[in-house]
């Protein structure tokens, strides 16, 4: 909000000296030469000037979307190799609880079998 108002502020300031200065002038452009009104080269550079400066905003913009795009699809594919990984631990943790509970069964029942012979 307070961009938008500044650049009407500089608008209505360019625009009450370009009024103000209404006289005609001799304009040279490399192998140009016309007469216009002062108002008409103010108000045209000044118009100019924010066309230039709204391409390269726009250029500017352009670049920040399309890095954020690309950091936005590098999150989504590391959110999904995660939870890949955390299917993997999952399962790794259980398949070593089995193997803990198969080792603890055998080890018991070793040591019914060794007490059952004695």
């Amino acid at each position: 909000m307070p961009y938008l108002l500044f650049t009407v502020l500089v608008s209505i300031i360019v625009a009450l000296f370009a009024v103000q200065n209404a006289i005609g002038v001799a304009l040279n452009f490399f192998v140009w030469s016309f007469q216009s009104s002062l108002v008409i080269v103010i108000l045209g550079s000044f118009l100019l000037g924010i066309l230039v400066a709204g391409c390269y905003l726009l250029m500017v913009k352009a670049r920040h979307y399309m890095l954020e795009r690309k950091l936005n699809d590098e999150i989504a594919k590391l959110q999904k190799e995660k939870k890949t990984l955390e299917e993997q631990v999952a399962m790794l943790m259980h398949n070593q609880k089995l193997r803990n509970e198969a080792g603890r069964a055998a080890a018991s029942g070793t040591a019914n079998t060794a007490a059952e012979q004695k």
